[in-house]
């Protein structure tokens, strides 16, 4: 797994990967304490501590829909080895960014939080707000995980080399590949309770311009620029809202369709019929599949032979004892 592909969530509509997979918080804890705080797990004698696991798992729990909780005891007990496992792979990798002498810079901390922050418009504080996390330990954990996606990039990326013949090869055993599915261009807004969106509906049938009003209501990060989703393929989106999409002529606006995420009124702006490309004209794809496959395959060993070399130790007294109080 990439250290910044921590969470699965829904695509683009409400939350970007980059800001969920940060919403860890740090621990608010003096350094003369931390002799007397439990630890779960040490990575070459570098302690993850308790209260630190703790909130990581709330954290996701936070963030999970609605009802998709684990229901099972071992369901949560894969959740809560999942999160522990994580959590040893970060230590591991931030201690290879010490060895390579890797850091993250002010201005390229402040550029990425800028680009994020863009994403989001007037709503970004107001998420954090909702998921109860402040902006200085969101911006700290920011600046861990491009460090963690610089060691990558030179540790592991760097060597990863993809040829042309490669790409005819593929192209040759697969030439589904250069098939392009239909895709539509879809906007959306959305709200958390039913009132607003019938609200909103109505200014809508009324005349009222969709991304005007997108841009005024929705909670999406998309809403600043006009509730745009871009171009997206069938099954891009959770049901119910990917069938509303798909059977949505251009130009009408949609019902309101309830999600876990929330209340969703969508209008669809362009409709692309699928196609068959050459070679030439879908070769750069075709590399580019070809290197995220290399780079996944070159990464898995790395990471292994990292966690092969690192002395790990875990504390499984505390975990069952954690389990049992469930």
């Amino acid at each position: 797994m990439r250290p910044s592909i921590l969470i699965n969530v829904m695509k683009k509509p409400l939350v970007p990967l980059v800001l969920l997979g940060t919403v860890c918080l740090i621990i608010s804890c003096s350094r003369d304490d931390l002799s007397d705080r439990e630890y779960i797990a040490t990575v070459n004698d570098e302690k993850i501590f308790y209260d630190e696991y703790q909130k990581r798992l709330t954290t996701r729990k936070n963030i999970l829909p609605p009802g998709s909780l684990p229901d099972s005891s071992s369901k949560r007990r894969m959740l809560e080895e999942e999160i522990l496992e994580s959590m040893i792979t970060e230590k591991i990798i931030l201690q290879r960014a010490s060895q390579l002498n890797l850091s993250v810079s002010n201005t390229e901390l402040e550029q990425k939080v800028l680009d994020i922050r863009k994403d989001y418009g007037d709503h970004f504080f107001d998420f954090l707000i909702s998921r109860n996390v402040q902006y200085d330990e969101w911006r700290e954990e920011i600046q861990k995980e491009m460090l963690m996606d610089k060691v990558v990039t030179t540790d592991v990326n760097a060597s990863v080399r993809v040829s042309e013949d490669e790409a005819k090869d593929s192209f040759q055993k697969q030439p589904d590949l250069c098939k392009t599915e239909a895709q539509v261009r879809v906007a959306q807004i959305v709200v958390r309770n039913p009132e607003k969106a019938n609200a909103i509906k109505v200014r809508l049938e009324n005349g009222e311009d969709f991304a005007s009003v997108a841009a005024q209501e929705s909670i999406g990060p998309e809403a600043s620029h006009g509730g745009d989703l871009g171009l997206i393929t069938e099954k891009t989106m959770p049901e119910p809202l990917d069938e509303t999409i798909f059977h949505l002529q251009v130009g009408i606006v949609s019902p309101i369709v309830k999600s876990a995420y929330g209340y969703h009124i969508f209008k669809v702006s362009e409709k692309r019929p699928a196609q068959t490309r050459s070679f030439d004209e879908c070769k750069d794809d075709i590399l580019a599949d070809i290197r995220v496959q290399k780079e996944d395959a070159a990464f898995t060993a790395w990471l292994d032979k990292l966690k092969h070399k690192a002395v790990i130790k875990k504390d499984t007294k505390i975990f069952k004892e954690m389990l049992q109080n469930k």
